[in-house]
């Protein structure tokens, strides 16, 4: 005979309908025919408190009806439960709700409870009760242990002795060496429930709230109606190994809502969360998590427009699961934190090595591979910065973005010299032509004014990224020229066009900030055979008070097969409802521009160019850093 994980087991005869009285940290052994299961599990555990649960299951081949349990606590009070009637004080008596009463063979019910007191299971971390290893602890136990039955208006009452003879009279073992075998067989395995407001829960996008009963911890929560929301906790696990984890929720929606699991950013397996049209009768799903040792992030991401069901907890079934403390600082640091790099810095007061950028970088050769930091001391650098040395990071001082300014005033109708005018891209105040350039904490600007293109950045390379930075002009401010870019948490200001160019580009969290009246925002010229162009990933579209409102498009197609998508962004009035614009000849026919979910007084889905497109949600959701970058993922992404 064989049992994991149970507190007691009882032949199948003395079922239905089943009622157990049991005292906590019990094992009954009982002759070798169909079992009936009960267990005990604390789930989480405050020092002055704890919860728990009581989980039966019917391993019979009859259905069990009206179920009833009942137990004791030896150094703590019990002050309220849920999916159960709880009656009785100290035993405790839980009885079967009216949609968890039947349970049909292999069916369970669980139930919970919160205590005040110590927890009087022997792994307060959630360990089963009756997990005791050794003979005397168990034969103990068990000649205080007491199950009760009924059946119509008689019962059944088994002690500990009637129990030891009718095993002595079916086995050749005794009860004490059947008790210690089942104690013995009992799996060790614990659990931790994972609840809102508790230590190991980090962040998440809506609320915790408590508007539907039957929810355990201080409530549940209800997230944000969008892709992508989501909730994250932190896990500490003992070894690196597979876990169990359950996930309980709510969905008395009109269909199911289906999410991603992302363990330590890495996307383990996309779960429904089916409906079963009542909001107050929770459900539960599982999903195998791989852990490493130490800390780790598990992070449920919703893939549909409704978010998540409403969650409940976590469960984390395995030895030496704990909660942990959440990340408090960014996964990638400051550049001003990096030591393990050669550093040149560069002063326009002298107090460097270099007073300008140009002549730090022009100590650099042409195939430089070592990765070379540059920082540079808050300053207005009027300089035409041409940067072509790979591995280079431009670092300005944290929180001195708006005092570290490169600069110049070029327009592209500023003379070559010989005749002519220096054009669009001759006018960039810095000009990026190398792959692998990081720029943090830096203002670039072009002055120029009005009147002509004048760009502040031309940016030309594969895995180009800024994080923090500034980019200042008005029309054509940054020249997206080609290859692979990534832009956070920056502010981008301009009147036309003053994001345009052919590269694949994602703008992450980023503000872009008309300060005059102008055509549009983007002008992508991505190519046919490029899937994505210029992504807007969340971030806000603003404008100067001087700004019409309804008068700014979105994008308009520089080249026939232009890309631009804005996916959760908020958009301000000054948004055309149209949306979207041809330049020129081009025609709406073959550009690609699309949202999804934008809101905000500039977002009017209904009144956009017939031509353009509402993401739906499962396309949206190809709107990753991985599908559009590839093998590169930004160190800002993180």
């Amino acid at each position: 005979m064989t049992t994991t994980n149970t507190l007691f087991k009882m032949p199948a005869r003395l079922l239905n309908p089943l009622k157990y009285s049991l005292i906590a940290m019990g094992v009954i052994a009982a002759a070798p025919q169909t079992w009936a299961a009960c267990s005990y599990t604390v789930t989480n555990n405050w020092g002055g408190g704890f919860t728990g649960e009581i989980k039966v299951t019917n391993d019979t081949p009859q259905t069990v009806n009206n179920w009833s349990v009942s137990w004791q606590e030896t150094n703590a009070s019990v002050t309220n439960a849920w999916n159960a009637t709880l009656s009785g004080s100290n035993p405790y008596t839980a009885t079967a709700l009216s949609w968890n009463a039947t349970l049909a063979p292999g069916a369970s019910a669980s139930f919970g409870f919160q205590a005040n007191g110590t927890a009087s299971a022997p792994k307060v971390n959630g360990s089963l009760c009756g997990a005791t290893t050794s003979s005397a602890a168990t034969s103990s136990t068990v000649s205080s242990a007491v199950i009760t039955t009924s059946k119509s208006s008689s019962s059944t009452t088994i002690t500990s002795s009637s129990i030891k003879s009718s095993v002595v009279s079916s086995s050749s073992k005794s009860s004490s060496a059947i008790a210690s075998s089942i104690a013995s067989s009992v799996a060790a395995e614990s659990s931790w429930v994972f609840e809102e407001s508790a230590v190991g829960f980090c962040n998440n996008s809506g609320v915790i709230d408590t508007k539907h009963s039957g929810y355990t911890g201080t409530g549940f929560i209800d997230s944000e109606n969008a892709i992508g929301a989501s909730i994250t906790w932190s896990v500490s696990a003992a070894s690196a190994k597979t876990y169990t984890a359950q996930i309980r929720f709510g969905n008395g929606g009109t269909g199911a809502r289906r999410a991603t699991v992302v363990v330590n950013d890495s996307q383990i397996k996309t779960l429904d969360f089916p409906t079963n049209s009542n909001w107050t009768q929770w459900q539960t799903v599982n999903v195998d998590v791989p852990l490493k040792a130490g800390t780790n992030s598990i992070k449920l991401v919703a893939d549909t427009a409704d978010g998540l069901a409403n969650i409940d907890n976590l469960r984390v079934t395995g030895n030496g699961i704990t909660p942990a403390a959440c990340p408090t600082t960014p996964t990638t640091s400051d550049c001003n934190s990096i030591t393990n790099q050669p550093i040149l810095r560069v002063a326009a007061d002298g107090s460097g090595q270099y007073k300008t950028v140009q002549a730090a970088l022009n100590t650099l050769s042409n195939s430089n591979t070592t990765p070379t930091q540059i920082r540079i001391k808050p300053g207005t650098y009027r300089e035409k910065l041409s940067v072509t040395k790979p591995f280079v990071t431009f670092c300005g001082e944290t929180g001195k973005t708006s005092s570290t300014i490169l600069t110049y005033n070029d327009g592209a109708s500023t003379s070559n010299g010989n005749g002519g005018t220096i054009g669009t891209s001759g006018s960039a105040s810095v000009t990026i032509k190398a792959n692998d350039i990081s720029v943090e904490n830096i203002t670039i600007e072009n002055s120029f004014g009005v009147g002509s293109q004048a760009v502040a950045l031309l940016a030309q390379g594969q895995r180009l990224q800024f994080r923090n930075c500034r980019l200042l002009g008005n029309q054509d401010t940054l020249y997206t020229h080609s290859g692979t870019q990534y832009y956070r948490d920056c502010y981008i200001q301009g009147t036309v066009d003053f994001i345009f160019g052919a590269a694949t580009a994602v703008f992450q969290n980023n503000t872009i900030h008309s300060v005059g009246g102008g055509s549009a925002l983007t002008a992508p010229s991505t190519e046919q055979t490029v899937p994505y162009g210029l992504v807007f990933l969340g971030g806000k579209v603003t404008a100067a008070s001087t700004v019409a409102k309804g008068s700014v498009a979105l994008g308009r197609n520089w080249r026939p097969y232009g890309a631009a998508t804005y996916i959760r962004t908020e958009l301000g009035q000054h948004i055309s409802a149209v949306g979207w614009v041809k330049m020129s000849e081009n025609t709406l026919d073959t550009a690609r521009f699309s949202e999804y979910l934008t809101t905000g007084a500039g977002a009017n889905s209904s009144a956009r160019a017939a031509q353009s497109k509402q993401l739906t949600a499962a396309q949206a959701a190809t709107y990753t850093i991985s599908n559009i970058f590839g093998s590169w993922t930004p160190s800002y992404s993180k």
